[in-house]
Parts: structure tokens; sequence; C-alpha cells
């Protein structure tokens, strides 16, 4: 079966035409084609139809081909040109050809056509293949440059095999360096780490280099101002045939703030446990763990009496304080009967009316057997094992809201 090809001739003479029509045919083509012989015809096709191909006389009676050629680029078209013409000179060959024609042949050597137009039509193809990767390597680095850009993680990128590096500007801002600071290979990088640290970050980069172990660390790193920052560093390498990693990339993320917090939740936390031991001996004592959470630690037993003088002094706290959490701390209640823990049940139901968030823990074991065969339900109130629990589940809480 013929490859069908849509040909422009621009050729005054009928019989010339039909002579490569001819040529196209025998050369394993089905062409469908216009003939044209002026400036007017040739831009009005253009206009009309796409074309694989033009061929063209050089010289017409109003036209000729480095007049057909500037209506082609004009246009901004990528179309193979081949003059096809009965004598043309070298000169004349050499400067059509400077302005953009793909190949020449004569009319006595009409048998070259077809190889001319099969090498054009292929080299028309490796442009525009060419250009589209052209086009998506642009687009590849516009959308990493917009990534980079909008990211809070500072980005690098080690070429272990050529010895390169590349590192984001928000990268430099996090480590808090200057321009020079940064070398090109892991060993540079870990300069810039806090040396309590450093062979704990070497040895996590070794054992994902050699062993392919995930690459995620946290380390300490002090700035040039002198400020010490918490830093968390993870990456990919990639190996080649033999095993040996010839490029890594990843990202270093500021978690200082994140630290921060968790080294004030543990100092506040060492703070409840020591006040808790100073008071007790109080029989209803409110402590204020945090910002909105509340505790009052229960001792020994809780009859009637107690119960009510206990519910007052939470729901004034609560009122107070105007906390979202109450947590009824129960590790100091050496005895729970039915009444003690109805008692409890209730105190955790009035703290819930008044829309704080009441939460019962440290029930020991054995205290857990007693409220069990004694049939007191407790299914639905939030019990948890210890006070450190609760504050934790309190703060995670207060962070999503």
């Amino acid at each position: 079966m013929n490859t069908p090809l849509r040909a422009l001739l621009v050729e005054d003479s009928e019989q010339d035409a039909r002579l490569i029509l001819r040529e196209l045919k025998r050369g394993g083509y089905d062409p469908s084609h216009e003939r044209v012989h002026t400036p007017e015809a040739m831009a009005a096709a253009l206009e009309r139809h796409p074309y694989d191909v033009v061929l063209c006389d050089h010289s017409m009676p109003r036209f000729d081909s480095l007049a057909a050629l500037r209506l082609i680029n004009e246009r901004g078209l990528d179309l193979p040109f081949i003059i096809v013409s009965g004598s043309i000179g070298e000169m004349i060959v050499a400067e059509v050809m400077r302005s953009g024609a793909h190949d020449y042949v004569l009319k006595s050597d009409i048998r070259r056509l077809v190889p001319a137009i099969e090498r054009s039509l292929r080299d028309a193809a490796e442009r525009r293949e060419r250009r589209r990767a052209e086009i998506a390597l642009k687009e590849s680095e516009e959308r990493f440059a917009l990534a980079v850009q909008g990211s809070r993680d500072g980005l690098w990128d080690w070429n272990l095999a050529t010895g390169g590096a590349y590192y984001s500007e928000r990268l430099k801002d996090i480590l808090g360096c200057g321009e020079g600071a940064l070398g090109d290979s892991p060993e540079s990088f870990l300069r810039l780490v806090h040396e309590e640290d450093r062979s704990r970050v070497a040895s996590a980069l070794r054992d994902h280099l050699e062993r392919g172990e995930p690459y995620d660390v946290e380390f300490r790193r002090r700035t040039e101002t002198g400020e010490l920052r918490w830093l968390c560093s993870r990456g990919q390498a990639r190996w080649d045939d033999l095993g040996k990693a010839t490029r890594m990339a990843g990202s270093i993320s500021d978690i200082t703030a994140r630290k921060q917090a968790e080294a004030a939740l543990m100092d506040k936390l060492d703070i409840i446990e020591r006040q808790q031991e100073a008071i007790r001996k109080l029989s209803t004592p409110i402590i204020e763990v945090w910002d909105g959470v509340i505790t009052m630690p229960v001792f020994g037993s809780v009859d009637e009496h107690r119960a009510e003088q206990m519910m007052d002094v939470l729901l004034q706290a609560i009122a107070r304080t105007r906390c979202r959490s109450a947590i009824i701390d129960l590790t100091g209640a050496d005895v729970i009967d039915h009444r003690t823990g109805d008692h409890i049940l209730k105190l955790v139901r009035a703290v819930e009316l008044v829309g704080v968030r009441g939460i019962v823990v440290g029930i020991r074991p054995e205290v857990a057997r007693t409220i069990v065969s004694l049939g007191v339900d407790l299914s639905r109130i939030i019990t948890l094992a210890n006070l450190r629990d609760a504050l934790v589940r309190c703060m995670r809480g207060t962070t999503r809201r």
C-alpha cells in the first residue's frame, strides 16, 4: 500500500507537474496535491490545507523559489522545501539553501526526488521531536523552579560521579550559611553539622549509600550567627549497574519549632509530676496543667459529701479558668466501691454538661477489677492510663483546632 503524501507543487508547467507526480507514485507514494504558480495562489493554499512537502520550481514568470521560501518563513512553517528545477546555477543553489531550502533536484535527474523527500521528511520529524523534547524540558524546569520556590524545605542534589552539586536558596537560608560554605560532596555538608551529631549523620549517609537503608535523620546546626537550629534531612540515591551510588538528592526541613515545643512539653510534664507529688495530701486540689486544661487528683476514698465538694470545686475552677478539658486523676484512689464509681461518673457528666471534655486517668488494675465486679458503667467516658497521656491528647486536640 502506497504512503499518503500531501504535496504543494509550486510549478507553472502542467507537464512538469505530471512528471513529478508520476515519479512520486513510482517511488511508493500516493500523492494528493495542489499546483500553484503565483504568490497569491500559494499563500491561499497554505492557509487552506496543511502539507507534508513543498516541491518548488526555481524560476516562474511571476514567482521564484526565494519568494516562495519567504512565504513559508513568514508563516513560521517547518515544511520540507525542495527545489525541483530544470537548470539552476551553483550560486543560486547556495542562496536558496541559505534561505531555508532543504534540498534541490534537477528535473533531468528526477529519480533523486523520492530519496530527497524521504530524507527531508525524516529530518523534519526529527526537528519536531527535538522541539517537543525542548518544550517538555522547559516545562519540567519551570515546574521544578516553581516547586523549589514554593517549598518550605531546602532542596539539594549531589552528582557523586562528577562532583557537581545543586543547593536551593531556601536550603542556604535554613542552614544559615554563606554562598561558599556548601561544597559539592557529602563531606562538605557534614562539616556544617553540629559536631555532636556529625558521626550519627555520617553513619546514616553511609548506610544509605552503601546498603540502601532509608536516609532520614535529625541533627543540630549552629548557624554563622550563632543560632542553634534543629534540622531534618531526607534523601534518595541512585546507583549504577555495579551498585555504586552516582547521584543523591533530597531535602532539609527546619524542625526547630517542633523540637522547642517538645522540650517545653517535657518540661511542663516534669513540673506537673513534681507538683503532683507536692500536693498529694490535699483533698481536692485543682491544677491548671496547660492552657485550657485542668486536673483534679483524687486520693483515698470518695463519699457523698466529698463527691459534692469535688463537684463544686471542679465546676468553679472550670468557670474561673474557662478551660476546655478537665482531667480526673484516680492514681491516688485506693478504694473504689459502687458508690464511689457512681460519684466519678456523675462528676464527668457534670463537667460535660458545661461544655468541657472530661477525662479519667490513673485507674489501677485492682481498682479496674473492682469496677468491673461492681458493674459500674464507665463505657461512655474517656479513660486513659495516666496524666501524661491525657495531657498529650488535650494538647494535640488544641493543635488541630
